[in-house]
């Protein structure tokens, strides 16, 4: 299935969407008020269900992120320092699962897969529909909150590293 993210939707102001290829809101994410760091929230737009929660760390050197599960610890998502090159970001699931996330991130072209070497999603600007938006194509049976969740916190970091070049 293929969803559609704008980027640089983050704002204090709006909620985000989330689309499928017919433009349809599937899901919606929104910030939470009054908090120091990053807080969102990303909902079935159907049924307004909370499906994941996605928590900044704030005490950390390079960006780090924890995503929830109905209240329960699902990963850590956190910048890799990379001298010489290699995986810039570790996705570690709470049963000890591994993530990879590999291309170009910054021009949002990249995959992600699990330890095996599994594809769990592409991302990537060239696929997708709308203006200023990026396209996740996620492998049927894959979970989608998860890996959008995951597409999310990429965008965050980007920003965030925008933020410090300004």
């Amino acid at each position: 299935m293929r969803y559609h993210l704008r980027e640089r939707a983050w704002s204090i102001t709006e909620d985000f969407l989330v689309r499928d290829d017919r433009g349809q809101a599937i899901f919606e994410i929104r910030g939470r008020f009054f908090h120091i760091g990053d807080n969102l929230v990303l909902l079935d737009r159907s049924s307004g269900q909370n499906l994941v929660e996605i928590k900044q760390r704030l005490i950390s050197l390079l960006p780090n992120y924890d995503i929830y599960r109905q209240g329960q610890h699902w990963a850590n998502v956190h910048e890799q320092l990379h001298l010489f090159g290699g995986e810039r970001f570790k996705v570690e699931g709470e049963n000890g699962q591994i993530f990879h996330i590999q291309g170009n991130l910054w021009d949002w072209n990249f995959t992600i897969s699990d330890n095996a070497g599994n594809l769990w999603a592409t991302v990537g600007r060239q696929f997708s529909l709308f203006r200023d938006s990026y396209a996740v194509d996620i492998v049927s049976g894959v979970d989608a909150p998860f890996i959008i969740a995951l597409a999310v916190v990429i965008e965050l970091v980007k920003e965030h590293h925008e933020e410090h070049r300004a």
